[in-house]
């Protein structure tokens, strides 16, 4: 299987400092092509969410460069993934908290994680970013981590957070990668103003046909939700399988 990816991230109309981060990487394995995209949420109403996305940025970057062709050939690949994966989250959140704590603030970020290898994908997840799968129809893959504010009609309440909460339990899992669909990753801010089936339509498989027009297409969609008022920061990252 092959796959195209492309990204776009804005800071959006209202804020001064984009505290969304995301990686995107491809590799090849025994002639297999390999994705994996990161996108983190710096959560905005405590400090410095920006150091604390892009710390859990630069963590995955160098595991992806450092440490996961060591265990492509392992024989339970799963396992040992999300015993990784485990690890880097713990560490980052141990790492940010004691950031916070010697400056004397509270800050964290959300992350959600895709890898896609040999016709299956695999999620690490906490917080409120989502991923969509788009082919006939478009299905939320991930569940928000969230609870509902009672004073506040639409707005919620993060569970927990990279470096935010006291712990910090990443919900993890895998399955088959469909042939000719997006996996569409968000922010909050990309998916606030638009309804499911706006992105069904943006994102049809058929309408990508490379990686320029999904690009093309993220930055339409961020710009129509700047018009519709959204004051967060908006990213997406699109994966198409070919």
């Amino acid at each position: 299987m092959r796959y195209l990816l492309a990204c776009c991230t804005d800071k959006g109309r209202h804020k001064a400092v984009n505290q969304d981060s995301l990686l995107t990487c491809r590799t090849r394995h025994q002639g297999e092509e390999i994705a994996f995209a990161v996108i983190c949420d710096g959560m905005g109403g405590l400090q410095r969410g920006e150091v604390a996305s892009l710390k859990v940025i630069d963590s995955f970057e160098y595991w992806f460069q450092k440490i996961f062709p060591e265990m492509l050939d392992a024989e339970e690949f799963e396992d040992e993934l999300y015993d990784s994966w485990e690890e880097l989250l713990q560490n980052a959140h141990q790492e940010i908290r004691k950031y916070g704590q010697y400056y004397g603030i509270r800050m964290g970020t959300t992350v959600t994680v895709m890898l896609l290898w040999q016709k299956d994908y695999y999620v690490a997840h906490v917080g409120d970013c989502r991923i969509y799968e788009i082919k006939n129809e478009i299905i939320q893959m991930t569940k928000d981590q969230v609870q509902a504010k009672l004073t506040s009609e639409g707005e919620h309440i993060l569970l927990q957070g990279i470096g935010a909460s006291k712990t910090v339990r990443p919900a993890y899992y895998s399955g088959i990668v469909e042939e000719d669909a997006v996996y569409l990753l968000c922010t909050d801010g990309f998916r606030h103003k638009i309804s499911e089936q706006e992105l069904r339509q943006a994102f049809a498989p058929e309408e990508l046909t490379g990686e320029e027009t999904m690009e093309r297409q993220g930055k339409e969609i961020t710009q129509l939700v700047r018009e519709r008022g959204e004051k967060d920061n908006i990213s997406v990252i699109v994966l198409r399988t070919i």
